[in-house]
């Protein structure tokens, strides 16, 4: 899987995008529209919209704070 994260909104409702796409040799159906994800404390965060809405996840960081990687429903994808 491939996750795509950006900044979505402006203002005071400025939050995260996050769009995923499954590898074409796996995937059976096709790829969920993005979705809107809320930031909750120690990097985690939940999916407020969409097909996986209700979905908690988290960022993994390195020792310097930067994020490495993704998590939502139990699969780790690392930053490339």
């Amino acid at each position: 899987m491939t996750f795509t994260i950006a900044i979505a909104g402006a203002g005071r409702r400025t939050g995260l995008r996050m769009e995923v796409r499954i590898k074409p040799e796996i995937r059976a159906a096709a790829d969920p529209a993005p979705f809107e994800v809320g930031l909750l404390p120690r990097d985690e965060y939940i999916v407020t919209g969409g097909e996986y809405a209700g979905q908690r996840g988290f960022f993994t960081r390195d020792a310097s704070g930067e994020v490495t990687g993704v998590d939502l429903a139990g699969r780790l994808a690392s930053r490339v």
